[in-house]
């Protein structure tokens, strides 16, 4: 729980304060990044979707199951790594500023929490109360299905939940001795995936909390600059595609850099190597450009705003932006039904644009509504956590729990996951409206 002492806070900035309160200095490649990030997990999701009509049901699928050609879609659309080497470098930042004010790690990692739940205990409550009147109206497994469905950018949340939890002890230990410790990560991950591919059972869930955790780490290095630059960082880029290709031409791996049903060696469930490799060099591509990236941000007054404002609904984004899908597909189902196309095909692509555009006009006024809950748990004041180190921990690893169950998609693993998450938003992750 939260101590309730608190202290009052100035009136909430504007968008065009916000935008003009950064330092030359900062690096705005970070905020646009975590952008962009957001947006292309939106869109490759609406691009995935397959949906007919056939026999009165509507039936759905992902599109990389059906036709294998697409998988290079995800070599262009796969930016969770890069969030996660964003997080690290912005929860590097934040660390250095919380410890030299004296501030505790539970204290940090509560807030962290405080500031990622409360858009999420929205989706869930909403889903809760759509499962309650699907289940009156004699519908319960439709929307149950539905729900399921809704939860998919979860399992990005349950790992982010984990390494957020974790970073503040993670972030001593590289700052004692980064190149060793990154060392240490790789050669552990890379073992771990070695007893994976060799048939050892269970070992390769580790990875699900290490192969993200690598990422953050980079990130860190990036915020240190423990990095090379300049020529050297793009040769390390390049070395790092050269081997994401070779792993997916002579070894075990498929080509997609995202899971679906059926997927041999997944890449994401948990992070394989080929997924390392490829996400190594997408973000050590973006690190390198990241200088001309700001720059040009610095010059740009009204795209540097729309940046800021993007960080500030990117949350409300990735979380809706599924259930929007969902929303438009449904009504499509009903009013006109939905063609049974070729997967990959011209038609299938002509037909998928104008959904893909329904869709983006769904999410907007969802955003516009649910986004305020998220300005709101980024501006409210903070308080210190009532408790230690292991509460707060397990508070997390609960939050991590709850996103994984519903993401399974079983009706009792939806009910208790999205029932839970929105437990934890009332109770300790209430949030405070700012002044």
């Amino acid at each position: 729980m939260y101590m309730s002492t608190t202290t009052a806070t100035p009136t909430s900035p504007t968008l065009r304060e916000l935008a003009a309160q950064a330092k030359p200095d900062r690096n705005r490649a970070v905020d646009f990044y975590r952008v962009v990030a957001m947006l292309a997990v939106a869109v490759g999701h609406w691009i995935a979707i397959t949906a007919s009509s056939a026999d009165g049901q509507l039936s759905g699928g992902n599109a990389l199951s059906e036709v294998a050609g697409l998988s290079w879609v995800t070599w262009i659309l796969q930016v969770m790594p890069l969030f996660f080497v964003v997080g690290g470098f912005a929860s590097a930042m934040s660390l250095d500023a919380h410890h030299r004010d004296g501030g505790r790690s539970q204290d940090w990692i509560a807030a962290r929490l405080r500031r990622m739940l409360p858009p999420t205990v929205m989706l869930a409550a909403a889903w809760l109360v759509a499962i309650i009147l699907g289940a009156a109206a004699g519908q319960a497994g439709l929307v149950i299905a539905g729900a399921s469905a809704a939860a998919i950018p979860l399992w990005f949340l349950a790992n982010y939940t984990i390494d957020t939890a974790l970073a503040p002890f993670v972030f001593v230990r590289f700052r004692a001795n980064p190149r060793r410790f990154g060392v240490g990560i790789v050669a552990v991950f890379v073992a771990i995936e070695i007893a994976r591919l060799s048939g050892v059972p269970m070992i390769g869930q580790l990875n699900w909390v290490l192969g993200w955790l690598g990422f953050q780490v980079l990130g860190m290095a990036w915020r240190d600059g423990q990095l090379p630059s300049g020529r050297r960082l793009v040769a390390v880029a390049m070395t790092f595609w050269a081997a994401a290709v070779a792993a997916v031409s002579f070894g075990p791996y498929s080509v997609s850099m995202v899971h679906f049903p059926g997927i041999e060696h997944s890449p994401t469930h948990p992070p394989s190597l080929s997924l390392a490799l490829f996400g190594l060099a997408y973000s050590f591509t973006a690190i390198a450009v990241a200088p001309r990236v700001s720059t040009f941000l610095v010059g740009s007054p009204k795209l540097w705003a729309a940046v800021v404002a993007g960080n500030g609904i990117a949350m409300s984004v990735y979380l809706w932006h599924m259930t929007a899908a969902i929303v438009v597909y449904s009504i499509a189902h009903l009013t006109v039904g939905l063609g049974d196309t070729v997967v990959g095909s011209a038609d299938w692509w002509i037909a998928k644009a104008p959904m893909v555009l329904a869709s983006a006009l769904v999410l907007a006024p969802i955003v516009k509504w649910v986004s305020k809950v998220e300005r709101d748990a980024l501006l409210a004041p903070r308080r210190p956590w009532n408790g230690g180190v292991i509460s707060v921990l397990a508070v997390a690893a609960l939050t991590s729990a709850a996103f994984k169950a519903w993401t399974t998609g079983g009706p009792i693993f939806v009910v208790a996951g999205s029932a839970t998450i929105v437990l934890l938003g009332m109770t300790v992750f209430r949030i405070d409206r700012p002044r």
